[in-house]
């Protein structure tokens, strides 16, 4: 680990560069990018940032015109799953689901 690749999981020492590996190699959910490097396992305190690497990437992806891996990855979902993982029972303001 260098000095330029911060660690994004302080419990298991696993560097941005790992984590941005597993998402550039398919892993589109904080479960797939453990699965891949083990971050985010332990004790779930860089589950924010990881989110925030999954949605830059998302971002980046859809300005290059390709479609996100996962629709979980867009912010704009970020609202409808609660923070055990699950998906929330009612619809937002706003949707076509009443």
């Amino acid at each position: 680990m260098r000095e330029e690749d911060p660690l994004v999981c302080h419990c298991l020492a696993v560097a941005e560069s790992e984590v941005l590996h597993a998402i550039r190699s398919g892993a589109d959910t904080l479960e797939a990018v453990g699965l891949y490097c083990e971050a985010g396992t332990g004790c779930k305190s860089c589950h924010d940032p990881i989110r925030a690497l999954l949605r830059d990437h998302a971002r980046r992806e859809l300005a290059r015109n390709r479609a996100p891996k996962s629709l979980r990855q867009l912010s704009l979902f970020d609202d409808l799953v609660d923070d055990s993982g699950g998906r929330r029972k009612s619809a937002p303001i706003g949707s076509h689901k009443r």
